[in-house]
């Protein structure tokens, strides 16, 4: 009985802060209402806009953990230098490609 009560309270003491709940945020490249396509279009934009950073910053911070576990193999002898210039060559283009593809993909959906 005691345990209703309080979730009555707690549900009673919040319920003037339910007004307050924000509706849906429409998507920075307008959209339009009449079309489901190019609203589709306008929120995968912003999707990519705010996704594709997010994904390359971990990516940067996976690479830079990649690197020092085998910049710390060096020093204990199970790796070469080679393996470090290679790694850090692959991994430098990849997030390179990665910026560019993100950047494409942005310039691409503007014109939608």
């Amino acid at each position: 009985m005691k345990a209703r009560l309080f979730i009555w309270l707690c549900l009673f003491s919040v319920h003037p802060a339910w007004a307050y709940i924000p509706g849906n945020q429409d998507p920075t490249t307008g959209g339009d209402k009449d079309n489901i396509l190019k609203t589709f279009f306008a929120y995968a934009y912003d999707a990519l806009l705010y996704g594709g950073p997010i994904g390359i910053a971990g990516a940067v911070i996976y690479y830079i953990i990649h690197m020092w576990g085998i910049f710390q193999e060096i020093r204990a002898e199970r790796k070469t230098k080679n393996d470090f210039i290679t790694d850090g060559i692959i991994g430098a283009s990849l997030i390179l490609l990665s910026i560019w593809g993100v950047n494409y993909g942005l310039n691409l959906m503007e014109k939608v």
